[in-house]
């Protein structure tokens, strides 16, 4: 349960008490400015998020209601959702404004002190996206927590969860990891099997990456000893790497934190910021040493350094597999999925909208012959430096 003292309430939609079928979603903060929650349902309209809220004020309010959502397809709106507050259901059905990220206005709806139950109903089952609510009894809208109103609307949104300005102390390490993939794990179990002290940051709940148990792709081809240790799966089917490293004194693993600023001095990181996906909370982290294993770069983006992209030409550092030539050969974006046989014809939900999203991407076959070269990473300041 969330108080209130003021007026204006602020809900961040990963701090609901329930999610419900709805699940959270960090990936894409630092493009859009918070995680969210996402209605993923396949074609089944998924369960209710909800959240208890106290108000604690004397009187009845005429609240004005706010909504951070997305409408991902344009004209098409296949994530669209109703708020509810006890039992008034708004009129407006979100994901259906032709926007992408923005504040809406939904409505207004009277509102007494004490508790009100805060609902998220999908009504599409295709990814609806909500990323906060904003009551409020005046009529200035909330601020976008991306481009020139950023820090503003950082600043804003701490304000309203009771949090400091400034991130607090997370302690000293030898070596801090960035990145919870495969790679990023075999760093810091060798770190602290060296004795180090070693803090792996990772911005997802589980360690593994694409062999993580939220997707399951095992790594292929030549395997060494320390990657078929950390690969070994626990009955519920998370990785062996998380049990190794809790059982080591020297390691401390940092689930759900994504790196969002570093602290350099002379051309060094001296140290890093990272914000919990739940409850937003900012930490740092201080090391002589860091390894970014986070799969875009990010330390080595947000510090200002040359980065490369592609793959580097055997000449350039000798390495014996190695292309001959230097290419912008990456790992594409891929869609996992997979297919099992039923009992009786399953009928497939209409989705009108998917030529739109594909576009030009829905030759699989291409993608599957030659992987990477046309649906790579976009962020252009990856592409600076050698190799691009």
């Amino acid at each position: 349960m969330t108080t209130f003292p003021a007026s204006d309430i602020l809900l961040e939609a990963e701090a609901f008490d329930d999610y419900g079928g709805w699940i959270l979603d960090s990936q894409l903060e630092m493009e859009m400015g918070s995680p969210y929650l996402l209605a993923h349902g396949n074609g089944r309209p998924v369960a209710d998020a909800t959240m208890t809220v106290s108000i604690p004020l004397p009187d009845r309010g005429e609240y004005k209601v706010w909504v951070r959502h997305k409408d991902w397809v344009p004209s098409y709106y296949p994530g669209r959702f109703k708020v509810i507050l006890d039992d008034i259901t708004l009129d407006t059905e979100f994901g259906a404004n032709d926007l992408d990220w923005s504040w809406q206005l939904g409505g207004t709806v009277e509102l007494p002190p004490g508790d009100v139950k805060l609902t998220l109903h999908d009504l599409t089952s295709f990814c609806g996206r909500c990323d906060a609510l904003f009551l409020t009894l005046d009529d200035t809208p909330p601020p976008e927590p991306v481009g020139p109103m950023q820090e503003a609307a950082r600043a804003w949104r701490r304000r309203f969860r009771s949090l400091p300005c400034e991130p607090v102390l997370g302690g000293m390490f030898d070596v801090i990891v960035v990145g919870g993939g495969l790679v990023g794990a075999c760093a810091a179990v060798t770190a602290a099997r060296l004795g180090e002290r070693v803090a792996l940051v990772q911005d997802r709940p589980y360690l593994g990456g694409n062999a993580s148990v939220e997707i399951g792709l095992s790594p292929r081809g030549v395997r060494g000893p320390l990657i078929d240790e950390l690969v070994q799966r626990t009955p519920e089917g998370d990785l062996y790497a998380m049990q190794l490293l809790d059982a080591d004194p020297n390691a401390s693993v940092v689930l759900d934190h994504t790196v969002y600023n570093t602290v350099t001095s002379n051309r060094t990181i001296v140290s890093i910021d990272a914000r919990h996906a739940r409850s937003e909370r900012e930490t740092r982290f201080s090391a002589p040493l860091y390894i970014d294993c986070s799969g875009k770069c990010i330390l080595g983006l947000l510090s200002g350094a040359e980065t490369l992209f592609g793959r580097e030409s055997q000449a350039e550092y000798r390495e014996s597999l190695a292309p001959r030539r230097g290419d912008n050969m990456h790992h594409g974006n891929t869609v996992f999925f997979r297919t099992g046989m039923a009992d009786t014809p399953v009928p497939f939900p209409a989705v009108p909208w998917a030529t739109e999203v594909a576009k030009d991407y829905s030759n699989v076959g291409g993608q599957l012959i030659v992987p990477g070269f046309e649906n790579g990473p976009s962020w252009d300041s990856a592409r600076q430096g050698k190799g691009s």
